[in-house]
């Protein structure tokens, strides 16, 4: 388009040029002609009118009609006064109108589209009665029709030959601009899609030394890069999947080796509590049997000690009992169904509702609480450990307060259990979930436990992939939360089915 249009303004821009110079020439040519006979006529009648030879004056314009162009011509004497005249076309009377000037005058006009007007006044140069005075004028009317005839045919051959040099210019550009710019950058472009489907062969093969030339050239350096590039990354790649393979294969027996040890452990675990029943018990039945045989025989002190006994050893049986439990909650999954987390929470309530009144503790469960495909009874022992944590550890007279809340989030099911005891420490967040470990506050406050309860709870979440944290600062209380996934919890399709049927 860009072409077209310096082509078009180039051509019509010279054509109105040439038309303007032929055109001024033309015309001008005609003036001349018109002045030149103004002149001669002139010249000629400076001798005859001064004399009054009108008959010759006659002749002379007979002569000078004969010329195509001449269609009007006169003589006037000093006074204005037709002495001659001669004419074509039109009558006598149709040109005074246009022929009437003051004889003094030198006239060169148009006076309609297709004539011209000359005057020039007559003076007499021989020494005559009224020597050197104005003798007169003469008056020529030229047809210029012809002329613009002329014009006319000029102007068309003008646009003509214009409208060729067009049509040639731009035939002529298209095929340039075709054949150097637009061939090889489809070529080009042809090329880079080769590249782009992963044809890294791709090379343009064009050795032109113009500006598609160079850019060719640069596009084959960029993909002998790319292609080189992609060699690179191959062999990283390869590389990097054999240290993936070996490093995945040092994992699994890792992984594997930390599995048997785990379950050595949780073995290990399981009969060391089995085998410590046993003998614990024993002793629980002799210090009792020792007590009841011979009460009244032994002194108070030795009564004391047995009772002492007795005591601890029903302290680690409980201990091996919870133990027991944290390692079967780990190693061997129970039967699940779907269970409403606010009534269970609300029945633990109820368990401990003693405990909660003694203390003047106020108990809250969050009614938007959801129904989860889990095990009842790992549920109950998450919000029982929860709740009877929060109630030993609640240190006011009057005003406790434990909330159960529940919010559904992208993780999934989001529970918390806070209160507004005496908090936990910072610095002992970290080790609350441990087991066997308690925070300092179990001494001040003299809460009984052993330090497993919060060890559950974190087991239980992790059965059900989540996670178990605290939140909590010295004196503003504690908030124990705990998540459970979405689709370890959902209710699987074939038992949704059988409790519909139902």
């Amino acid at each position: 388009m860009i072409l077209a249009a310096i082509v078009v303004g180039v051509t019509l821009a010279g054509a109105l040029y040439y038309y303007r110079a032929v055109s001024g020439l033309v015309v001008g040519k005609d003036e001349v002609h018109a002045e030149q006979l103004a002149r001669a006529l002139s010249v000629a009648a400076e001798t005859h009118l001064p004399e009054r030879r009108y008959k010759s004056l006659d002749v002379l314009l007979g002569e000078l009609i004969q010329d195509q162009a001449v269609v009007y011509v006169s003589i006037v004497d000093r006074n204005g006064d037709i002495v001659s005249s001669a004419w074509r076309g039109k009558t006598a009377e149709d040109w005074p109108a246009q022929t009437t000037h003051p004889v003094e005058a030198r006239i060169s006009q148009q006076v309609d589209a297709e004539h011209i007007l000359v005057a020039r006044p007559v003076v007499a140069r021989e020494e005559v009665w009224f020597e050197n005075r104005l003798a007169g004028a003469v008056r020529i009317v030229l047809d210029t029709s012809g002329t613009a005839a002329s014009l006319a045919q000029a102007k068309m051959r003008v646009m003509v030959t214009a409208a060729l040099i067009t049509l040639c210019g731009l035939a002529t550009g298209v095929i340039m601009v075709w054949q150097f710019m637009v061939r090889p950058i489809r070529e080009l472009l042809g090329v880079t899609r080769r590249l782009a489907r992963g044809d890294y062969s791709a090379r343009s093969d064009n050795n032109r030394s113009d500006e598609t030339g160079e850019l060719a050239a640069a596009f084959d350096d960029m993909a002998d890069c790319v292609s080189t590039m992609r060699q690179q990354l191959i062999a990283h790649n390869e590389q990097l999947e054999q240290d993936v393979a070996s490093r995945t294969g040092e994992l699994q027996r890792a992984n594997s080796r930390l599995t048997q040890e785990m379950n050595d452990k949780e073995e290990f675990l399981r009969a060391v509590s089995h085998d410590l029943n046993a003998p614990l018990r024993n002793i629980a039945g002799m210090t009792t049997m020792i007590m009841m045989k011979w009460k009244d025989e032994l002194p108070e002190d030795a009564l004391a000690r047995l009772q002492r006994i007795q005591s601890n050893v029903e302290t680690e049986c409980e201990l091996l009992t919870e133990l027991l439990e944290l390692s079967r909650i780990r190693t061997r999954p129970e039967k699940r169904d779907v269970v409403d987390t606010g009534e269970l929470a609300r029945e633990v309530g109820r368990q401990l509702e003693f405990e909660l009144d003694r203390r003047c503790i106020e108990l809250t469960v969050d009614p938007a609480m959801p129904s989860l495909y889990v095990t009842r009874n790992r549920m109950r022992q998450v919000f029982q450990n929860l709740v009877d944590n929060a109630i030993k550890y609640m240190h006011r007279p009057r005003g406790g307060r434990i909330d159960i809340e529940y919010q559904s989030t992208p993780e999934g099911h989001l529970f918390c259990v806070g209160d507004n005891g005496p908090g936990i420490p910072e610095d002992q967040q970290h080790r609350i979930f441990q087991v066997f470990r308690r925070g300092h506050g179990a001494n001040e406050t003299h809460a009984t436990g052993k330090g497993v309860g919060l060890a559950v709870v974190r087991a239980v979440a992790s059965t059900y992939h989540g996670r178990a944290w605290l939140e909590s600062q010295a004196g503003q209380g504690a908030r124990f939360y705990f998540v459970l996934a979405r689709e370890a919890t959902a209710v699987p399709e074939t038992h949704a089915e059988a409790s519909h049927v139902e």
